[in-house]
């Protein structure tokens, strides 16, 4: 160890040699690297710090072993301050989503017409729609919130709302959104001629101008959940007011669509029938909210659900959504796909036709409800659902009816069906207190009929049903045919017995069209045919809620009425899988959506790009 010190001290001698004295020699004896030391100080006066004019000479004066320590030694310093300044780095900068990058989303079917007005009676309209428009609310969950509003309020008891539009909230033509753009959107929604699903949310909605900026909605009753149906987009009046309704469709403006949300048309194409197959939209920089990461998102149309998911797989897309339970596992395994839980106001319910005779007993319907094990019903689901006991979707009830299946066989015995000694299957024995059964139904063994659409996560709750209420001793059926033939006997003929069916609920979570009695005639979608004075008026007062807090009242009061009438069994809220590709970033694992295109509302914390900024 002393040696190599030695050593060390006598390179750095040499290489810095001007500040150590030199022995006295005579000019014969002097060596050649004598003179280039002599020659080095006669260039400048000895210093501490070396100038390079004095280090340039250090290769001739150092052996080799000296130049390699000194090789190293600079080595060894830039290492040492490059790990340095890495780990300042780690503790003052972090990664920080930045503009660009493109997301690609396969779509089912093709655009028709991407106006706010039409759109929600076709998905792929819709979904553009969401990205393209903005309207004065949006929904963040299953709540409404301010978009281009800046401020509203509430007067005389609820029946009056008065918007103020935001100043900085432009068209991507470069038009300002006026109050004026408000009035024509909802006139249009209102126009028979146009015949917009979106109508009846409008119906008796007074809209009157203010000023420029300000426009006032006024209702004949009050009506808290208007704000949910302000969440339609705004159209700009200049360029639709010389459309007529009757050809609006029609209008080009429905291919090259001008809104104010976060995204402007930038491309579309077209194959040699004239089908557009993908969508391209681009950031717009006139976006008065917070502006989005993702600078383009392209719409890739597909015909069926199978070619979207084939695109998925072979990495031609970067999502598809609303894959349902029983497809979602053929992703899962994959370590290039996320899989996001998307709930929607739906659920599946079976419901009983109140007018048929073996179902008119509510002792039977009870029955019938008592003995289903909804965790069977998960299970179906791939556990890709939760269970639900209340005619809305995400409400607990206040009671619900517990699986007992004994003493659903009790209260089927109660009611006048009852076992035979070698028999699985019930029949009727009506005694003094009971009528009796029509002759013509099953003569008189319990035989249960369900009508499903021909869906296989629909089929797969029918059985699990039929072999449920199998063991409560009724023979069952199961009918499965087209969702169109479904819809018809169940709302038309009136002949089905029990309809198992997936309801989805605007986004106001109406009730009116399942349950209110007006909807049990022709051509009605109260499926059940229940005809109830109090869930009548409830209904009414739900949509007259002036406030949150009274809504929520109202629904647990309706909830409750038409639990206690036993029309249907609520059995399960199915989930639905939105596979996304890894390197799309920033998306939350589990969305609650009013609507399924609300899975972009959050699309401005989405990010595919990434870069370093100090902390």
């Amino acid at each position: 160890m002393p040696a190599r010190l030695t050593r060390f001290r006598a390179t750095i001698r040499r290489m810095f040699f001007w500040l150590t004295p030199a022995a006295k020699t005579s000019s014969e004896q002097e060596t050649e690297s004598v003179r280039d030391r002599a020659l080095v100080l006669s260039i400048t006066k000895p210093k501490a710090i070396p100038k390079w004019r004095q280090l340039r000479y250090a290769g001739r004066v150092l052996n080799i072993n000296e130049r390699r320590t000194l090789a190293l030694s600079i080595f060894l310093f830039f290492v040492f301050l490059t790990a340095g300044f890495i780990l300042l780095a780690m503790d003052h900068v972090t990664t920080v989503p930045v503009v660009g990058g493109t997301y690609t989303e396969a779509v089912v079917g093709e655009p028709r017409a991407i106006n706010p007005i039409d759109a929600p009676s076709n998905d792929p309209d819709a979904d553009l729609v969401s990205l393209i428009y903005s309207g004065l609310f949006k929904m963040r969950g299953l709540e409404a919130e301010p978009d281009l509003a800046q401020k509203y309020e509430w007067q005389e008891d609820g029946k009056v709302l008065t918007v103020k539009i935001r100043d900085d909230a432009y068209f991507h033509n470069g038009q300002p959104v006026t109050a004026e753009d408000v009035l024509f959107t909802i006139e249009a929604l209102q126009d028979p001629a146009r015949g917009s699903a979106l109508a009846p949310l409008f119906r008796g909605v007074k809209t009157v101008i203010i000023d420029r900026k300000t426009v006032q909605f006024i209702l004949t009753q009050p009506d808290v959940t208007l704000l949910t149906s302000l969440t339609v987009g705004i159209m700009p009046f200049q360029l639709w007011q010389d459309i007529p309704a009757t050809s609006a469709r029609l209008a080009n403006l429905n291919l090259k669509p001008i809104g104010s949300g976060a995204y402007e048309v930038k491309s579309f194409t077209r194959d040699n029938l004239g089908i557009i197959r993908s969508y391209t939209i681009e950031r717009s920089e006139r976006y008065y909210g917070i502006k989005p990461n993702i600078k383009t998102i392209t719409f890739q149309f597909y015909p069926d659900r199978q070619a979207a998911s084939d695109a998925l797989k072979s990495d031609l897309v970067d999502s598809y959504s609303f894959i349902p339970s029983d497809e979602i596992d053929k992703f899962k395994s994959a370590a290039r796909w996320q899989t996001i839980a998307l709930e929607i106001p739906q659920q599946t319910i079976a419901f009983f036709n109140l007018k048929n005779k073996t179902l008119e007993d509510i002792r039977v319907r009870q029955a019938l409800i008592q003995s289903v094990n909804k965790e069977d019903i998960i299970q179906a689901y791939n556990n890709f659902a939760l269970i639900t006991e209340s005619p809305f979707p995400f409400l607990a009830a206040a009671s619900s009816t517990e699986y007992n299946l004994d003493k659903a066989r009790e209260s089927m015995q109660n009611s006048g069906w009852v076992l035979p000694g070698n028999d699985s299957i019930r029949i009727y024995e009506p005694s003094k207190k009971t009528a009796p059964v029509d002759s013509n139904s099953s003569s008189t063994k319990l035989t249960l009929s369900i009508l499903v659409p021909n869906e296989p996560g629909l089929l797969k709750i029918a059985e699990v049903l039929k072999r449920q209420w199998s063991l409560l001793g009724a023979q069952v059926e199961i009918s499965a045919m087209e969702a169109r033939e479904v819809l018809r006997k169940s709302s038309r003929d009136r002949d089905g017995q029990i309809i198992l069916w997936n309801v989805l609920l605007r986004p106001d979570q109406d009730l009116f069209p399942i349950w209110w009695s007006g909807q049990a005639g022709d051509r009605g979608t109260n499926f059940s045919g229940l005809a109830d004075k109090e869930v009548d008026a409830l209904i009414e007062q739900t949509k007259q809620a002036s406030s949150t807090e009274s809504l929520l009242q109202k629904r647990e009061a309706l909830s409750n009425a038409v639990l206690k009438q036993s029309a249907a069994v609520f059995l399960a809220r199915p989930k639905y899988g939105y596979v996304v590709s890894t390197r799309i970033k920033g998306i939350s694992k589990n969305m609650i959506l009013a609507t399924p295109q609300d899975r972009f509302a959050e699309i401005d914390k989405w990010y595919i790009k990434t870069g370093l900024r100090w902390k």
